[in-house]
Protein backbone atom coordinates (compact mmCIF):
# COMPACT_ATOMS: atom_id res chain seq x y z
CA UNK A 1 0.00 0.00 0.00
CA UNK A 2 2.82 2.38 0.93
CA UNK A 3 4.62 1.53 -2.29
CA UNK A 4 1.49 2.35 -4.30
CA UNK A 5 1.05 5.68 -2.51
CA UNK A 6 4.70 6.50 -3.14
CA UNK A 7 4.25 5.68 -6.84
CA UNK A 8 1.20 7.97 -7.11
CA UNK A 9 3.04 10.73 -5.29
CA UNK A 10 6.03 10.47 -7.64
CA UNK A 11 3.72 10.40 -10.67
CA UNK A 12 1.91 13.58 -9.55
CA UNK A 13 5.27 15.26 -8.91
CA UNK A 14 6.53 14.27 -12.37
CA UNK A 15 3.38 15.57 -14.07
CA UNK A 16 3.59 18.82 -12.07
CA UNK A 17 7.25 19.26 -13.05
CA UNK A 18 6.37 18.64 -16.69
CA UNK A 19 3.63 21.30 -16.71
CA UNK A 20 5.91 23.67 -14.82
CA UNK A 21 8.65 23.18 -17.41
CA UNK A 22 6.19 23.75 -20.28
CA UNK A 23 4.94 26.93 -18.58
CA UNK A 24 8.46 28.25 -18.10
CA UNK A 25 9.29 27.60 -21.77
CA UNK A 26 6.10 29.40 -22.90
CA UNK A 27 6.81 32.42 -20.68
CA UNK A 28 10.44 32.64 -21.86
CA UNK A 29 9.37 32.44 -25.52
CA UNK A 30 6.76 35.16 -24.96
CA UNK A 31 9.25 37.47 -23.24
CA UNK A 32 11.92 36.93 -25.92
CA UNK A 33 9.55 37.07 -28.91
CA UNK A 34 10.38 40.76 -29.47
CA UNK A 35 14.10 40.26 -29.01
CA UNK A 36 16.28 39.08 -31.91
CA UNK A 37 19.73 37.66 -31.37
CA UNK A 38 21.85 35.32 -33.44
CA UNK A 39 25.23 33.74 -32.88
CA UNK A 40 26.99 33.10 -36.19
CA UNK A 41 29.59 30.36 -35.75
CA UNK A 42 30.64 30.21 -39.42
CA UNK A 43 34.20 31.31 -40.23
CA UNK A 44 33.03 33.72 -42.96
CA UNK A 45 30.03 35.10 -40.97
CA UNK A 46 27.70 33.67 -43.56
CA UNK A 47 24.56 34.30 -41.52
CA UNK A 48 25.40 37.82 -40.33
CA UNK A 49 24.81 41.21 -41.91
CA UNK A 50 27.11 44.19 -41.47
CA UNK A 51 26.53 47.09 -39.10
CA UNK A 52 26.19 49.62 -41.97
CA UNK A 53 23.44 47.45 -43.46
CA UNK A 54 21.64 47.31 -40.12
CA UNK A 55 21.81 51.09 -39.87
CA UNK A 56 20.53 51.51 -43.43
CA UNK A 57 17.56 49.24 -42.73
CA UNK A 58 16.70 50.90 -39.43
CA UNK A 59 16.63 54.33 -41.12
CA UNK A 60 13.90 53.40 -43.60
CA UNK A 61 10.74 55.49 -43.24
CA UNK A 62 8.50 53.65 -45.69
CA UNK A 63 7.81 50.17 -47.02
CA UNK A 64 10.42 48.47 -49.20
CA UNK A 65 8.65 45.67 -51.04
CA UNK A 66 10.96 43.03 -52.47
CA UNK A 67 9.85 40.46 -55.03
CA UNK A 68 12.07 37.45 -55.73
CA UNK A 69 11.35 36.11 -59.21
CA UNK A 70 13.72 33.15 -58.88
CA UNK A 71 11.10 30.49 -58.27
CA UNK A 72 9.52 27.34 -59.65
CA UNK A 73 10.90 23.84 -60.01
CA UNK A 74 14.55 24.77 -59.47
CA UNK A 75 17.73 22.71 -59.48
CA UNK A 76 19.38 22.33 -56.03
CA UNK A 77 21.96 25.06 -56.70
CA UNK A 78 19.31 27.59 -57.76
CA UNK A 79 17.12 26.53 -54.84
CA UNK A 80 20.05 27.24 -52.53
CA UNK A 81 20.43 30.70 -54.07
CA UNK A 82 16.72 31.42 -53.67
CA UNK A 83 16.77 30.21 -50.06
CA UNK A 84 19.79 32.38 -49.28
CA UNK A 85 17.96 35.42 -50.66
CA UNK A 86 14.83 34.80 -48.58
CA UNK A 87 16.89 34.07 -45.45
CA UNK A 88 18.67 37.40 -45.91
CA UNK A 89 15.36 39.19 -46.33
CA UNK A 90 14.16 37.57 -43.10
CA UNK A 91 17.23 39.04 -41.41
CA UNK A 92 16.46 42.41 -42.99
CA UNK A 93 12.98 42.29 -41.42
CA UNK A 94 14.54 41.92 -37.99
CA UNK A 95 16.26 45.30 -38.39
CA UNK A 96 13.87 47.09 -40.74
CA UNK A 97 10.66 45.88 -39.10
CA UNK A 98 7.43 46.18 -41.05
CA UNK A 99 9.15 48.43 -43.61
CA UNK A 100 10.74 45.32 -45.14
CA UNK A 101 8.27 43.07 -46.93
CA UNK A 102 8.82 40.46 -49.59
CA UNK A 103 7.36 37.58 -51.55
CA UNK A 104 8.58 34.91 -53.96
CA UNK A 105 6.74 34.79 -57.27
CA UNK A 106 7.13 32.61 -60.35
CA UNK A 107 5.82 34.39 -63.49
CA UNK A 108 5.27 31.00 -65.12
CA UNK A 109 2.81 30.09 -62.35
CA UNK A 110 0.13 32.39 -63.77
CA UNK A 111 -2.52 29.89 -64.94
CA UNK A 112 -4.06 31.94 -67.73
CA UNK A 113 -1.73 31.81 -70.74
CA UNK A 114 -2.76 35.23 -72.06
CA UNK A 115 -2.23 36.92 -68.69
CA UNK A 116 1.08 35.09 -68.27
CA UNK A 117 2.35 36.29 -71.67
CA UNK A 118 1.29 39.85 -70.93
CA UNK A 119 2.95 39.83 -67.48
CA UNK A 120 6.21 38.42 -68.90
CA UNK A 121 6.16 41.13 -71.59
CA UNK A 122 5.87 43.77 -68.84
CA UNK A 123 8.86 42.22 -67.05
CA UNK A 124 10.92 42.23 -70.23
CA UNK A 125 10.13 45.91 -70.77
CA UNK A 126 11.66 46.55 -67.34
CA UNK A 127 14.79 44.55 -68.16
CA UNK A 128 13.75 41.46 -66.17
CA UNK A 129 14.52 38.67 -68.60
CA UNK A 130 14.18 34.91 -68.44
CA UNK A 131 17.22 32.69 -68.96
CA UNK A 132 17.67 29.05 -69.85
CA UNK A 133 18.62 26.43 -67.31
CA UNK A 134 19.06 22.69 -67.64
CA UNK A 135 17.68 20.37 -64.99
CA UNK A 136 20.40 17.90 -65.94
CA UNK A 137 24.01 18.68 -66.77
CA UNK A 138 24.06 15.91 -69.40
CA UNK A 139 20.55 16.03 -70.86
CA UNK A 140 20.13 19.17 -72.98
CA UNK A 141 16.51 18.24 -73.64
CA UNK A 142 15.69 19.16 -70.03
CA UNK A 143 15.83 22.90 -70.77
CA UNK A 144 13.56 25.23 -68.80
CA UNK A 145 13.36 28.96 -68.18
CA UNK A 146 13.68 30.97 -65.01
CA UNK A 147 13.78 34.66 -64.03
CA UNK A 148 16.95 35.15 -61.91
CA UNK A 149 15.99 38.66 -60.81
CA UNK A 150 14.95 40.59 -57.73
CA UNK A 151 12.81 43.74 -57.86
CA UNK A 152 12.53 46.31 -55.05
CA UNK A 153 9.68 48.83 -54.95
CA UNK A 154 9.80 51.98 -52.82
CA UNK A 155 7.23 54.77 -53.05
CA UNK A 156 6.10 53.58 -56.51
CA UNK A 157 9.67 53.51 -57.84
CA UNK A 158 11.09 50.11 -58.77
CA UNK A 159 14.65 48.87 -59.26
CA UNK A 160 15.58 45.37 -60.36
CA UNK A 161 18.89 43.53 -60.45
CA UNK A 162 20.06 40.03 -61.45
CA UNK A 163 20.51 37.63 -58.57
CA UNK A 164 23.17 35.59 -60.38
CA UNK A 165 26.78 36.58 -60.99
CA UNK A 166 27.38 36.11 -64.70
CA UNK A 167 31.12 35.65 -64.20
CA UNK A 168 30.74 32.52 -62.06
CA UNK A 169 27.33 31.38 -63.31
CA UNK A 170 27.54 31.70 -67.11
CA UNK A 171 24.47 31.04 -69.21
CA UNK A 172 22.79 28.68 -69.75
CA UNK A 173 22.54 27.62 -66.12
CA UNK A 174 22.85 23.98 -65.14
CA UNK A 175 23.10 21.92 -61.91
CA UNK A 176 26.87 22.48 -61.83
CA UNK A 177 26.58 26.30 -61.81
CA UNK A 178 28.19 27.44 -58.56
CA UNK A 179 26.04 30.01 -56.69
CA UNK A 180 28.64 30.81 -54.00
CA UNK A 181 29.73 34.19 -55.41
CA UNK A 182 26.12 35.14 -56.15
CA UNK A 183 25.23 34.39 -52.53
CA UNK A 184 28.25 36.37 -51.32
CA UNK A 185 27.09 39.44 -53.26
CA UNK A 186 23.46 39.32 -52.09
CA UNK A 187 23.86 41.76 -49.21
CA UNK A 188 25.85 44.21 -51.34
CA UNK A 189 23.35 44.10 -54.21
CA UNK A 190 20.40 44.52 -51.86
CA UNK A 191 21.92 47.50 -50.02
CA UNK A 192 23.08 49.12 -53.26
CA UNK A 193 19.53 48.99 -54.66
CA UNK A 194 18.03 50.25 -51.38
CA UNK A 195 20.46 53.19 -51.31
CA UNK A 196 19.65 53.97 -54.92
CA UNK A 197 15.95 54.09 -54.07
CA UNK A 198 16.03 55.86 -50.74
CA UNK A 199 18.96 58.30 -50.69
CA UNK A 200 17.58 61.84 -50.83
CA UNK A 201 20.80 63.72 -51.58
CA UNK A 202 23.22 61.88 -53.83
CA UNK A 203 26.95 62.60 -53.44
CA UNK A 204 28.73 64.59 -56.15
CA UNK A 205 31.28 62.97 -58.45
CA UNK A 206 33.15 65.05 -61.05
CA UNK A 207 35.05 64.19 -64.22
CA UNK A 208 38.04 66.47 -64.68
CA UNK A 209 38.34 68.19 -68.08
CA UNK A 210 40.73 70.60 -69.77
CA UNK A 211 43.47 68.16 -70.79
CA UNK A 212 41.81 66.36 -73.68
CA UNK A 213 40.37 63.68 -71.40
CA UNK A 214 37.85 61.10 -72.63
CA UNK A 215 34.74 62.87 -73.93
CA UNK A 216 31.14 62.40 -72.88
CA UNK A 217 30.47 59.83 -75.61
CA UNK A 218 33.47 57.72 -74.59
CA UNK A 219 32.36 57.96 -70.94
CA UNK A 220 28.68 57.45 -71.70
CA UNK A 221 28.24 54.01 -70.13
CA UNK A 222 30.22 54.59 -66.92
CA UNK A 223 28.71 58.06 -66.45
CA UNK A 224 25.21 56.66 -66.87
CA UNK A 225 25.83 53.97 -64.26
CA UNK A 226 27.41 56.47 -61.87
CA UNK A 227 24.43 58.79 -62.30
CA UNK A 228 22.20 56.18 -60.65
CA UNK A 229 24.06 56.64 -57.36
CA UNK A 230 25.73 60.05 -57.67
CA UNK A 231 25.26 63.51 -59.08
CA UNK A 232 27.76 63.44 -61.94
CA UNK A 233 29.27 66.69 -63.17
CA UNK A 234 32.35 67.98 -65.03
CA UNK A 235 35.01 70.45 -63.89
CA UNK A 236 37.34 72.11 -66.39
CA UNK A 237 40.53 72.86 -64.46
CA UNK A 238 42.01 74.95 -67.28
CA UNK A 239 39.00 77.25 -67.47
CA UNK A 240 39.84 80.77 -66.30
CA UNK A 241 36.86 80.73 -63.92
CA UNK A 242 37.91 77.55 -62.06
CA UNK A 243 39.77 78.27 -58.84
CA UNK A 244 38.81 75.29 -56.67
CA UNK A 245 37.02 71.93 -56.64
CA UNK A 246 33.88 72.21 -54.47
CA UNK A 247 34.31 70.51 -51.11
CA UNK A 248 30.97 68.70 -51.48
CA UNK A 249 32.44 66.77 -54.41
CA UNK A 250 33.30 63.37 -52.92
CA UNK A 251 35.49 62.09 -55.73
CA UNK A 252 37.07 63.40 -58.93
CA UNK A 253 37.87 61.13 -61.89
CA UNK A 254 40.81 61.92 -64.15
CA UNK A 255 40.16 59.79 -67.23
CA UNK A 256 43.01 59.58 -69.75
CA UNK A 257 44.38 63.12 -69.91
CA UNK A 258 46.44 63.68 -73.06
CA UNK A 259 47.86 67.18 -72.58
CA UNK A 260 49.91 68.66 -69.75
CA UNK A 261 48.36 70.00 -66.55
CA UNK A 262 49.06 73.60 -65.71
CA UNK A 263 50.61 74.51 -62.36
CA UNK A 264 47.25 76.07 -61.37
CA UNK A 265 45.34 72.88 -62.20
CA UNK A 266 47.78 70.76 -60.22
CA UNK A 267 47.48 73.11 -57.25
CA UNK A 268 43.67 72.91 -57.33
CA UNK A 269 43.81 69.09 -57.29
CA UNK A 270 46.45 69.07 -54.56
CA UNK A 271 44.47 71.30 -52.24
CA UNK A 272 41.32 69.28 -52.92
CA UNK A 273 43.16 66.14 -51.76
CA UNK A 274 44.52 67.96 -48.69
CA UNK A 275 40.94 68.94 -47.77
CA UNK A 276 39.83 65.29 -47.82
CA UNK A 277 38.93 64.84 -51.48
CA UNK A 278 39.39 61.51 -53.24
CA UNK A 279 40.83 60.90 -56.71
CA UNK A 280 40.57 58.12 -59.28
CA UNK A 281 43.51 58.45 -61.65
CA UNK A 282 43.27 56.59 -65.00
CA UNK A 283 46.44 57.61 -66.80
CA UNK A 284 48.20 56.56 -70.00
CA UNK A 285 51.79 57.82 -69.57
CA UNK A 286 52.67 56.51 -73.04
CA UNK A 287 51.32 57.59 -76.43
CA UNK A 288 50.20 54.28 -77.93
CA UNK A 289 46.99 53.79 -79.90
CA UNK A 290 46.01 50.78 -81.98
CA UNK A 291 44.87 53.03 -84.84
CA UNK A 292 48.49 54.18 -85.25
CA UNK A 293 49.29 50.80 -86.81
CA UNK A 294 47.15 51.65 -89.83
CA UNK A 295 48.91 54.92 -90.50
CA UNK A 296 52.40 53.60 -89.78
CA UNK A 297 52.62 50.60 -92.12
CA UNK A 298 51.92 48.15 -89.31
CA UNK A 299 54.21 49.70 -86.71
CA UNK A 300 54.78 52.82 -84.63
CA UNK A 301 57.02 54.12 -81.87
CA UNK A 302 55.45 54.44 -78.43
CA UNK A 303 56.83 57.49 -76.64
CA UNK A 304 56.29 59.27 -73.32
CA UNK A 305 53.20 61.42 -72.90
CA UNK A 306 54.11 64.65 -71.12
CA UNK A 307 51.37 65.26 -68.57
CA UNK A 308 53.30 67.19 -65.89
CA UNK A 309 51.67 65.22 -63.05
CA UNK A 310 54.19 62.46 -62.27
CA UNK A 311 55.95 64.63 -59.69
CA UNK A 312 52.61 64.93 -57.84
CA UNK A 313 51.97 61.20 -57.88
CA UNK A 314 55.46 60.54 -56.51
CA UNK A 315 54.74 62.80 -53.54
CA UNK A 316 51.52 60.89 -52.83
CA UNK A 317 53.21 57.48 -52.88
CA UNK A 318 52.98 55.95 -56.37
CA UNK A 319 54.35 56.26 -59.88
CA UNK A 320 52.69 55.30 -63.17
CA UNK A 321 55.65 54.22 -65.28
CA UNK A 322 56.28 55.14 -68.95
CA UNK A 323 56.20 51.57 -70.25
CA UNK A 324 53.86 49.19 -72.07
CA UNK A 325 52.88 45.77 -70.74
CA UNK A 326 52.84 42.62 -72.86
CA UNK A 327 50.90 39.70 -71.39
CA UNK A 328 50.45 36.23 -72.81
CA UNK A 329 46.97 36.20 -71.25
CA UNK A 330 45.40 38.65 -73.68
CA UNK A 331 42.41 39.29 -75.90
CA UNK A 332 42.48 38.66 -79.63
CA UNK A 333 42.29 40.80 -82.74
CA UNK A 334 41.17 39.89 -86.26
CA UNK A 335 44.08 39.44 -88.64
CA UNK A 336 43.42 39.46 -92.41
CA UNK A 337 44.46 36.43 -94.47
CA UNK A 338 44.05 35.45 -98.12
CA UNK A 339 44.37 38.95 -99.53
CA UNK A 340 42.14 40.39 -96.84
CA UNK A 341 39.09 38.33 -97.77
CA UNK A 342 39.07 36.36 -94.51
CA UNK A 343 40.13 36.96 -90.93
CA UNK A 344 41.55 34.80 -88.18
CA UNK A 345 41.82 35.55 -84.47
CA UNK A 346 45.30 36.13 -83.09
CA UNK A 347 46.35 37.07 -79.52
CA UNK A 348 47.30 40.73 -79.08
CA UNK A 349 49.60 40.85 -76.01
CA UNK A 350 49.20 44.63 -75.67
CA UNK A 351 45.57 44.04 -74.57
CA UNK A 352 46.01 42.00 -71.38
CA UNK A 353 43.16 40.15 -69.70
CA UNK A 354 43.59 41.29 -66.11
CA UNK A 355 42.05 38.91 -63.58
CA UNK A 356 44.76 38.66 -60.95
CA UNK A 357 42.76 40.60 -58.39
CA UNK A 358 43.37 41.24 -54.71
CA UNK A 359 40.71 38.85 -53.41
CA UNK A 360 40.77 40.34 -49.91
CA UNK A 361 39.62 43.84 -50.86
CA UNK A 362 35.99 44.86 -51.57
CA UNK A 363 36.98 46.84 -54.68
CA UNK A 364 38.47 43.87 -56.48
CA UNK A 365 36.76 40.87 -54.88
CA UNK A 366 34.22 38.97 -56.98
CA UNK A 367 34.94 41.05 -60.10
CA UNK A 368 35.12 39.53 -63.57
CA UNK A 369 38.27 39.92 -65.67
CA UNK A 370 39.17 43.40 -66.93
CA UNK A 371 40.36 44.09 -70.47
CA UNK A 372 43.31 46.46 -70.69
CA UNK A 373 44.72 48.36 -73.67
CA UNK A 374 48.36 49.43 -73.76
CA UNK A 375 48.60 49.24 -69.97
CA UNK A 376 51.46 50.63 -67.87
CA UNK A 377 52.83 49.41 -64.54
CA UNK A 378 52.27 51.23 -61.25
CA UNK A 379 55.00 51.29 -58.59
CA UNK A 380 54.56 52.28 -54.96
CA UNK A 381 56.94 54.55 -53.04
CA UNK A 382 57.37 54.77 -49.29
CA UNK A 383 55.56 57.82 -47.87
CA UNK A 384 55.05 58.07 -44.09
CA UNK A 385 51.44 57.55 -43.04
CA UNK A 386 50.25 56.28 -46.43
CA UNK A 387 49.05 52.69 -46.78
CA UNK A 388 49.19 51.00 -50.18
CA UNK A 389 47.06 48.15 -51.47
CA UNK A 390 47.71 46.52 -54.84
CA UNK A 391 44.30 45.85 -56.38
CA UNK A 392 45.16 44.32 -59.75
CA UNK A 393 48.21 42.75 -61.41
CA UNK A 394 49.09 41.06 -64.68
CA UNK A 395 49.32 37.30 -65.11
CA UNK A 396 52.33 35.13 -64.36
CA UNK A 397 53.50 35.42 -67.97
CA UNK A 398 54.03 39.11 -68.61
CA UNK A 399 56.72 41.71 -69.22
CA UNK A 400 56.99 45.38 -70.17
CA UNK A 401 58.73 47.48 -72.81
CA UNK A 402 60.25 50.79 -71.74
CA UNK A 403 59.81 53.83 -73.94
CA UNK A 404 60.64 54.56 -76.64
CA UNK A 405 59.28 51.19 -77.73
CA UNK A 406 58.49 49.85 -81.17
CA UNK A 407 54.99 48.37 -81.47
CA UNK A 408 54.82 46.08 -84.48
CA UNK A 409 51.81 44.28 -85.92
CA UNK A 410 53.89 41.21 -86.73
CA UNK A 411 53.80 40.19 -83.07
CA UNK A 412 50.57 38.34 -83.93
CA UNK A 413 52.71 35.89 -85.90
CA UNK A 414 53.91 33.02 -83.74
CA UNK A 415 57.42 33.46 -85.20
CA UNK A 416 57.68 36.96 -83.71
CA UNK A 417 55.62 36.50 -80.54
CA UNK A 418 57.49 36.47 -77.20
CA UNK A 419 58.29 33.05 -75.76
CA UNK A 420 57.28 31.97 -72.27
CA UNK A 421 60.86 32.53 -71.16
CA UNK A 422 60.70 36.13 -72.39
CA UNK A 423 57.59 36.76 -70.30
CA UNK A 424 59.88 37.09 -67.30
CA UNK A 425 58.18 39.80 -65.20
CA UNK A 426 55.13 38.19 -63.57
CA UNK A 427 52.34 39.85 -61.59
CA UNK A 428 53.06 43.47 -62.52
CA UNK A 429 50.88 45.94 -60.54
CA UNK A 430 48.53 48.03 -62.70
CA UNK A 431 46.10 49.39 -60.09
CA UNK A 432 47.02 50.61 -56.59
CA UNK A 433 44.97 52.08 -53.74
CA UNK A 434 46.56 54.73 -51.50
CA UNK A 435 45.00 55.79 -48.20
CA UNK A 436 46.03 58.18 -45.46
CA UNK A 437 46.95 61.80 -44.75
CA UNK A 438 48.80 62.80 -47.89
CA UNK A 439 51.55 65.42 -47.87
CA UNK A 440 51.06 68.30 -50.27
CA UNK A 441 52.89 68.01 -53.57
CA UNK A 442 53.63 71.72 -53.13
CA UNK A 443 55.15 71.36 -49.67
CA UNK A 444 58.65 71.83 -51.11
CA UNK A 445 57.40 74.58 -53.43
CA UNK A 446 56.09 77.00 -50.84
CA UNK A 447 56.83 80.20 -52.80
CA UNK A 448 54.87 78.80 -55.77
CA UNK A 449 52.07 77.62 -53.47
CA UNK A 450 51.90 81.04 -51.76
CA UNK A 451 51.72 82.79 -55.12
CA UNK A 452 48.94 80.53 -56.40
CA UNK A 453 46.99 80.80 -53.16
CA UNK A 454 47.26 84.59 -53.19
CA UNK A 455 46.02 84.56 -56.79
CA UNK A 456 42.81 82.91 -55.62
CA UNK A 457 43.51 79.28 -56.42
CA UNK A 458 42.63 76.64 -53.83
CA UNK A 459 40.37 77.24 -50.85
CA UNK A 460 40.38 80.84 -49.71
CA UNK A 461 38.72 80.26 -46.33
CA UNK A 462 42.09 79.38 -44.84
CA UNK A 463 45.78 79.18 -45.58
CA UNK A 464 47.66 76.85 -47.93
CA UNK A 465 47.24 73.23 -46.75
CA UNK A 466 50.60 71.47 -46.37
CA UNK A 467 49.16 68.13 -45.21
CA UNK A 468 45.90 66.32 -45.69
CA UNK A 469 43.12 65.43 -43.29
CA UNK A 470 42.82 61.91 -44.70
CA UNK A 471 41.62 60.75 -48.10
CA UNK A 472 41.95 58.01 -50.71
CA UNK A 473 43.42 57.76 -54.18
CA UNK A 474 43.42 54.96 -56.76
CA UNK A 475 46.02 55.01 -59.51
CA UNK A 476 45.47 52.87 -62.62
CA UNK A 477 47.94 52.61 -65.48
CA UNK A 478 45.27 52.40 -68.18
CA UNK A 479 43.27 55.41 -69.31
CA UNK A 480 41.08 53.27 -71.59
CA UNK A 481 39.80 51.08 -68.76
CA UNK A 482 36.57 53.14 -68.52
CA UNK A 483 36.32 54.06 -72.20
CA UNK A 484 33.42 52.61 -74.15
CA UNK A 485 33.62 52.23 -77.91
CA UNK A 486 31.85 54.86 -80.03
CA UNK A 487 30.61 53.78 -83.46
CA UNK A 488 31.01 55.69 -86.68
CA UNK A 489 27.41 56.84 -86.28
CA UNK A 490 28.36 58.44 -82.94
CA UNK A 491 26.43 55.87 -80.90
CA UNK A 492 28.22 54.82 -77.67
CA UNK A 493 28.54 51.10 -77.03
CA UNK A 494 28.57 49.11 -73.80
CA UNK A 495 31.66 49.42 -71.59
CA UNK A 496 33.71 46.22 -71.48
CA UNK A 497 32.11 44.50 -74.46
CA UNK A 498 34.44 42.72 -76.87
CA UNK A 499 32.71 41.53 -80.03
CA UNK A 500 35.68 39.48 -81.20
CA UNK A 501 35.81 37.52 -77.95
CA UNK A 502 32.01 37.68 -77.61
CA UNK A 503 32.40 38.56 -73.97
CA UNK A 504 31.58 41.43 -71.65
CA UNK A 505 34.56 42.12 -69.39
CA UNK A 506 34.27 43.50 -65.87
CA UNK A 507 35.67 46.98 -66.61
CA UNK A 508 32.50 48.75 -65.51
CA UNK A 509 32.12 46.77 -62.29
CA UNK A 510 35.74 47.40 -61.34
CA UNK A 511 35.50 51.13 -62.10
CA UNK A 512 32.18 51.42 -60.24
CA UNK A 513 33.69 49.67 -57.24
CA UNK A 514 36.63 52.09 -57.27
CA UNK A 515 34.34 55.13 -57.22
CA UNK A 516 32.05 53.59 -54.63
CA UNK A 517 34.97 52.82 -52.32
CA UNK A 518 36.31 56.36 -52.69
CA UNK A 519 32.89 57.88 -51.95
CA UNK A 520 31.83 55.39 -49.28
CA UNK A 521 31.51 57.03 -45.88
CA UNK A 522 29.56 54.30 -44.08
CA UNK A 523 31.34 51.10 -45.09
CA UNK A 524 28.55 49.51 -47.13
CA UNK A 525 30.92 48.49 -49.91
CA UNK A 526 32.72 46.23 -47.43
CA UNK A 527 29.83 43.78 -47.92
CA UNK A 528 31.32 43.00 -51.36
CA UNK A 529 34.17 41.23 -49.58
CA UNK A 530 31.80 38.73 -48.00
CA UNK A 531 32.59 35.16 -48.95
CA UNK A 532 30.52 32.00 -48.83
CA UNK A 533 32.76 28.95 -48.89
CA UNK A 534 31.67 25.53 -50.01
CA UNK A 535 33.24 22.75 -47.99
CA UNK A 536 32.64 19.61 -50.06
CA UNK A 537 33.66 16.19 -48.88
CA UNK A 538 37.01 14.87 -50.01
CA UNK A 539 36.04 12.27 -52.65
CA UNK A 540 39.36 10.45 -52.27
CA UNK A 541 38.96 10.03 -48.49
CA UNK A 542 35.30 9.11 -48.85
CA UNK A 543 36.21 6.32 -51.25
CA UNK A 544 39.14 5.03 -49.18
CA UNK A 545 37.24 5.02 -45.85
CA UNK A 546 33.76 4.15 -47.11
CA UNK A 547 33.39 0.86 -45.15
CA UNK A 548 34.84 2.41 -41.99
CA UNK A 549 32.30 5.24 -41.99
CA UNK A 550 29.42 2.89 -42.77
CA UNK A 551 30.29 0.68 -39.80
CA UNK A 552 30.76 3.74 -37.61
CA UNK A 553 27.33 5.06 -38.54
CA UNK A 554 25.69 1.73 -37.74
CA UNK A 555 27.54 0.71 -34.57
CA UNK A 556 28.00 4.01 -32.70
CA UNK A 557 24.25 4.86 -32.42
CA UNK A 558 23.49 1.34 -31.12
CA UNK A 559 26.39 1.53 -28.68
CA UNK A 560 25.23 4.89 -27.33
CA UNK A 561 21.68 3.54 -26.99
CA UNK A 562 22.92 0.59 -24.92
CA UNK A 563 25.06 2.85 -22.71
CA UNK A 564 22.28 5.33 -21.94
CA UNK A 565 19.77 2.51 -21.42
CA UNK A 566 22.11 0.85 -18.96
CA UNK A 567 22.63 4.14 -17.06
CA UNK A 568 18.87 4.75 -16.98
CA UNK A 569 18.00 1.28 -15.61
CA UNK A 570 20.85 1.44 -13.11
CA UNK A 571 19.55 4.73 -11.67
CA UNK A 572 15.95 3.45 -11.72
CA UNK A 573 16.77 0.19 -9.93
CA UNK A 574 18.83 2.02 -7.35
CA UNK A 575 16.06 4.54 -6.72
CA UNK A 576 13.28 1.99 -6.28
CA UNK A 577 15.33 -0.83 -4.77
CA UNK A 578 13.86 -0.18 -1.32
Amino acid sequence: MELQDQYKKNRRRAILQLFLLIGIVIIINFLLSGFFYRIDLTAENRFSISEPTKTLLAEQDDILFVRVYLSGNLTPNLKRLQQSATEMLDQFKNYGGDNIQYDVFDPFSIPDETNQTEFIKQLEDKGILSVQFFESATDEASVKYVFPFIAINYKDVEISFPIIDRGTMPLPLNPDSDPSVSISLLEYNFTKAIRQLTVVEKPFVAFIAGHNELDRFELNDIAGSLNELYNVTQIDLENDSTFEIPRECKTIIIAKPQTAFSMEGKFIIDQYIMAGGNVLWLVDPVIAEFDSLYSGNGQFMAIDRELNIMDMLLQYGARINPNIIQDKQSTHINVPVANGENFIMRPWPYNPILNNFNSNHPISKNVDAVEGKFVSTVDTIAVPGISKTILLTTSGLSRYLTTPARVNFNIVDAKFAPTDQQYNKPNLPVAVLLEGKFPSAFKSLKPTAARLHQSGFGYQDGKFLESGVGSKQIMIGDGDLIKNFVGEDGKPDMLGINYIERYIYGNKDFAMNCVEYLCDQNGLIATRAKEVKLRPLDDQKVGDNRVQWQLLNMIVPLLLLYIFSGIYFFIRNRKYAS
